[in-house]
C-alpha cells in the first residue's frame, strides 16, 4: 500500500510537477485534464473527515488488493478581475 496524504496535497503536487515541466520548454499550459489511478480513503481527523489519497506505487495487483480508484481532474486557468 501507499502512504496516503490529504487529497488536496496529492493533487497540488501532481499539478505543480506538470506545470513545472512545461515552463523550461517555454510552454504555457492554460488547461489540463488528467485521469489518475489513486488509492483513496476517508479518515477522521481532528478537524473533521478528510479524504486521503496517493498514486499507487505498484503496477501489479493481486486478487486480494482492492480495485484501484480513478479520478478525473481538470485544471483551467482563470482570469482574476
Amino acid at each position: 500500500m501507499t502512504e496516503r496524504r490529504a487529497l488536496s496535497e496529492m493533487l497540488s503536487e501532481v499539478a505543480d510537477a506538470i506545470f513545472d515541466l512545461a515552463s523550461p520548454l517555454g510552454l504555457r499550459a492554460t488547461s489540463l485534464e488528467l485521469t489518475l489511478p489513486i488509492d483513496v480513503r476517508m479518515v477522521r481527523t481532528k478537524s473533521g473527515p478528510e479524504f486521503q489519497a496517493d498514486l499507487p506505487r505498484f503496477i501489479t495487483r493481486t486478487t486480494f488488493d482492492q480495485p484501484i480508484d480513478r479520478m478525473t481532474v481538470r485544471w483551467v486557468e482563470a482570469e482574476i478581475q
